[in-house]
């Protein structure tokens, strides 16, 4: 029998001795600098993409940029020129992105909040607190698509949407870009008139990125520490802080004829320019986007993410531990749905700021009675305050059990190191426990074990990384508001690798090498899943294209048998086995974008064959179409089956305002499909359409039979005082 001697406590305690090892936070580097005139009093440019007006021809010109790949440190091959101007109200930026071959330029994507990386594009970040740790992220493609989000410390939150313009033009020249960010959108001290900023461009025809502040491949447009600064930014003003955004929503069941309205509202109020309170009432998730369809081939449940807006927003400050699915000790998708139904939200507070570098985030939610759970109100408390320059320590509080009857509560502590500059490259550490109580009168469990901790360490010195994670959770830990997976055990993990671009390689842009093992233990530390990839080689073209191969070995110990799928049980025993798998991505620039990976191995007492095709064919910025298979191929001694799950998606884009996204998925596990058809049209900023179409279908001998229909409509307007 494997045994895993030695603590989980030691490796944690080795993440954090490691890191301060390295010494306290290195002073930040000296920082790029452009000052702005005078605020405009008139002449305001219109945002139509052209740069034509007369108020961009004084203003400050930042074109000093640098390349970070595919040569980083050497000047662009393309030039670059960013103009920024304000007034009272607004902050513009116009940009210039010149192009030796504009008939090149990919501007294929217009979608809101898409990633945008099939697209040139640019990517400019405001820290407008200048505290060096959060900030504002902004993305637009050479298309007009817009993607936003909200960096907290190392993290980026792209979840945020905030109200803002922009419009490009692709011209004999390159493109261009002009972008309006209402200081309404923002959060900020009038008093401070200088901010953090950088930007980075995107050329994709020659997979050239280039950075204006810090252009290293250690560090990214999006670390605050990392950026220049923009001055003279006074006489900003804020308004009254005070966002009312109302909603109506239209129900029918179509099989009933049922037919209800829902209104409700949610308030947005600036409490201090750094602290802002939240309020939804009567809370609807009508637009939401479904989940995508997986079927659970382990004996441990599945995650999936949070994609509710109220949720997400202002989400990272409830972060904890950098713990990314489990132990997480606040999972936000246990509000509001359990086991898989959705429960009623009457009402939901949150309030998130920062103060003296203390941040800080308390969320209160109160749910509508239910019969089965009682009535439930449920809340978690967040605080976290700065340690030197980047680093940070937090105090977590949960209340609430929110699936079952009775109530629970968690208490945990995290503490968070970065330094920036340290082993030639950039260093982090997280340190994290937690414990657990149940109400005794409600849950018939022991409660001798209730807690959890651990920690990671990471370092990143191009072209080294290395990583390191242990911890240990007790038996008894139930956070019930959190999600964890594998309670009464230690989970350990390690990966190293090393990247080679070669300087004259030709088609090659790189070749990644990385080693990596985990396993879990019991709490005696025998040994119940372990996993090692040696190695995973990862081949990057000059085109874009990447292609990988991986050796892996695993072991599981079954303690009781378990039945994966209906009909077909593995026994308890050890399992040994052995595998590999290979796979390919096209570039994201071409019209037709494949990503395809195969594998064979062994599979407790059999084998598995798993295979994964997706397909997107986009041939202009308004058209898009995607299909998606997975197959598993599993053999056993107590049976064999295959599951299969695809996924079709059909994407009109009109304009970045106005989109028709449908979605069809089917698995053969549950013979059942669903269909999702969703038009979102916002007519102005911050004023949406949503019409929502919903049929879920049993599938038997390839016919579709309709099970139940629905068709949602919700308008939402949003004004600002």
């Amino acid at each position: 029998m494997w045994r895993a001697n030695g603590w989980p406590g030691i490796g944690a305690a080795t993440c954090v001795a490691a890191a301060g090892a390295l010494g306290q936070d290195t002073p930040p580097p000296a920082r790029p600098v452009v000052t702005l005139g005078a605020a405009l009093v008139e002449g305001a440019p219109t945002i139509d993409g052209s740069l034509d007006d007369t108020s961009w021809q004084d203003a400050p010109v930042i074109d000093a940029f640098t390349q970070v790949n595919p040569i980083n440190g050497a000047p662009p091959t393309e030039r670059t020129e960013v103009r920024l101007l304000y007034d009272a109200d607004t902050l513009y930026l116009g940009v210039r992105c010149f192009d030796s071959q504009p008939g090149k330029i990919v501007a294929r994507s217009m979608a809101r909040d898409a990633d945008h990386g099939s697209d040139d594009r640019i990517t400019f970040t405001l820290d407008t607190f200048s505290d060096r740790r959060n900030g504002y992220v902004f993305v637009v493609s050479a298309a007009g698509g817009k993607r936003d989000g909200l960096i907290e410390s190392t993290r980026t939150r792209w979840e945020w949407d905030g109200l803002w313009t922009a419009k490009t033009r692709v011209d004999e020249l390159g493109w261009t870009a002009e972008i309006a960010i209402p200081t309404k959108t923002l959060s900020f001290n009038p008093a401070n008139t200088a901010w953090g900023f950088n930007i980075e461009r995107f050329v994709r025809h020659k997979n050239e990125s280039m950075r204006w502040a810090t252009p290293t491949r250690d560090s990214a447009v999006t670390l605050m520490n990392g950026t220049g600064e923009i001055e003279n930014l006074a006489g900003l003003v804020q308004g009254l802080g005070l966002t009312v955004k109302p909603f109506l929503t239209a129900k029918a069941d179509l099989d009933t004829g049922d037919l209800k309205f829902e209104p409700g509202v949610d308030l947005f109020y600036k409490i201090t320019p750094s602290t802002t309170a939240a309020l939804t009432i009567n809370t609807d998730f009508a637009e939401t986007e479904v989940d995508t369809r997986q079927v659970n081939l382990t004996r441990f449940p599945l995650f999936f993410p949070e994609k509710r807006a109220f949720f997400l927003e202002d989400s990272g400050i409830f972060e904890f531990g950098g713990i990314n699915q489990s132990p997480k000790p606040f999972f936000s998708r246990r509000i509001g749905i359990v086991r898989g139904q959705e429960k009623d939200i009457l009402a939901g507070l949150r309030v998130t700021g920062r103060s003296d570098g203390l941040r800080f985030g308390v969320l209160d939610v109160q749910m509508k009675d239910d019969d089965e759970l009682g009535a439930k109100n449920l809340g978690v408390v967040r605080l976290k305050h700065d340690v030197g320059d980047e680093s940070a320590v937090g105090l977590i509080l949960t209340n609430g059990a929110p699936g079952r009857r009775g109530n629970n509560q968690l208490v945990g502590v995290d503490y968070n190191y970065v330094n920036s500059d340290a082993l030639g490259g950039r260093v982090s550490a997280d340190l994290w426990a937690m414990l657990t109580h149940d109400d005794p009168a409600e849950v018939q469990a022991d409660n001798d074990d209730p807690y959890a901790y651990g920690g990671r360490f990471g370092w990143n010195a191009d072209p080294y990384s290395f990583s390191l994670f242990a911890a240990e959770v007790g038996r008894d830990f139930r956070p019930g508001l959190g999600f964890v997976q594998r309670p009464g055990t230690r989970e350990y993990a390690v990966r190293g690798g090393y990247t080679w671009r070669p300087e004259d390689g030709g088609w090659i842009r790189s070749i990644s090498t990385t080693v990596g093992a985990s396993a879990y233990t019991t709490l005696g530390s025998d040994v119940q899943s372990a996993d090692l990839d040696l190695p995973r080689v990862t081949l990057n073209t000059e085109s874009g294209d990447s292609l990988f191969a991986v050796a892996l070995f695993d072991r599981e110990l079954l303690d009781d048998p378990f039945e994966i799928v209906d009909g077909v049980t593995i026994p308890t025993g050890e399992y040994d086995n052995a595998g590999w798998r290979t796979g390919f991505t096209t570039s994201s620039a071409r019209p037709v974008v494949v990503q395809a990976n195969y594998s064979e191995r062994g599979f407790y007492d059999g084998t598995r064959k798993d295979t994964f095709v997706n397909a997107t064919y986009r041939p202009t910025a308004a058209l898009a179409l995607t299909g998606e298979y997975f197959l598993n191929e599993i053999e056993l001694s107590d049976g064999d089956f295959t599951v299969r799950t695809a996924r079709a998606q059909a994407t009109l884009q009109f304009s970045p305002e106005l989109s028709w996204d449908t979605t069809l998925q089917w698995d053969n596990q549950s013979d059942q499909a669903g269909l999702n058809s969703r038009v979102r049209y916002e007519f102005r900023p911050g004023q949406e359409v949503f019409v929502v179409y919903n049929e879920g279908f049993d599938v038997e001998d390839d016919e579709f039979e309709s099970i139940d229909r629905g068709v949602t409509v919700k308008v939402g307007l949003t004004f600002r005082f």
